[in-house]
């Protein structure tokens, strides 16, 4: 491998070259993805300046990159960013790297809170925050508006709490979210007793045993299992959150908020539905490829807190 300074054109024809012979179906798009990351620069100023030419430690540094690339580090974790809703956040290796998917969610979501009311405050409970995605996303949509919101975060990683508040740091929305470490709704214990939501979300571990072993190597070998696997049929934290959720949400005019994976959404409203404590009609939500994706389910009057 030459390894030589090099310009912007000729890095580019070998990394894809490198990628193509390690058998990656993207090489053109993610060498130049890697490119742009690591000079700074947006993919079009990448193309008009392909004489230009690179350091020799960048040049080093990206062949590093395209190195590690073809041993199937995600590429999120080489250049430390995803876009996510039009925002580039930071990601760190032992944080799950988020999907696009996620992005119906949250838009959703968003519709959701614009129908609430202005004049109070509004509390929402992300478990399984991770990069801080959700909360952070819907912050920053809400940041130049008059809705008073305020989320509860919580992760059993500390590495994915530490990461979560850089990036609400970075995008101004610290003091709109508080941080817990903790598994579910333990860390809540800490708080009053008695606070309610008016939303819980989340996008909790839902991949099953045989699913687990059917993932990419990528997925597989690099993504942190504790975010990916969901128990043996992949249901394990839907049953804690859903059941649990009911004392922590406000009665008759709450939600419940929760990505799934596309083929469970039966099981999953099942699980609702056994509560008693949300009403019967859900709403369903799909992704780009018409999958079922998330479920929100609103709370009526039940026995529970």
């Amino acid at each position: 491998m030459d390894k030589k300074k090099k310009n912007i054109g000729e890095l580019l024809a070998d990394g894809e070259l490198i990628l193509k012979k390690s058998g990656n179906k993207s090489a053109a798009e993610e060498s130049l993805l890697l490119l742009s990351y690591l000079l700074k620069r947006e993919k079009f100023d990448i193309y008009l300046n392909r004489s230009l030419d690179v350091s020799f430690r960048e040049t080093q540094l990206y062949y590093e990159w395209i190195d590690r690339r073809t041993r199937g580090t995600p590429v999120q974790y080489i250049t430390g960013f995803q876009n996510f809703m039009g925002m580039e956040f930071k990601i760190a290796k032992g944080v799950f790297i988020p999907r696009p998917e996620t992005e119906i969610l949250v838009e959703e979501l968003i519709k959701l809170i614009e129908s609430m009311p202005n004049e109070v405050e509004l509390s929402f409970l992300d478990i399984g925050v991770g990069s801080g995605i959700i909360p952070v996303s819907i912050c920053q949509y809400f940041q130049k508006s008059n809705k008073n919101i305020h989320f509860y975060a919580i992760d059993i990683s500390m590495k994915a709490i530490e990461l979560a508040e850089e990036n609400a740091k970075k995008f101004k929305c610290e003091d709109r979210i508080t941080f817990f470490h903790g598994d579910i709704f333990f860390a809540l214990k800490m708080l009053n007793s008695s606070i309610l939501f008016d939303g819980i979300i989340s996008n909790p571990p839902y991949i099953s045993r045989d699913e687990m072993y059917r993932l990419p190597d990528e997925i597989y070998l690099h993504e942190p299992r504790k975010a990916l696997y969901g128990g043996e049929e992949g249901l394990d934290y839907y049953q804690k959150i859903i059941c649990q959720s009911p004392e922590y949400l406000k009665k008759g005019k709450s939600f419940l908020a929760l990505e799934i994976g596309h083929k469970q959404k039966d099981p999953v409203c099942k699980i609702i539905n056994q509560t008693g404590c949300f009403k019967e009609k859900v709403s369903i939500f799909s992704d780009y490829y018409q999958n079922d994706r998330a479920i929100v389910a609103f709370t009526s009057t039940c026995d529970k807190k």
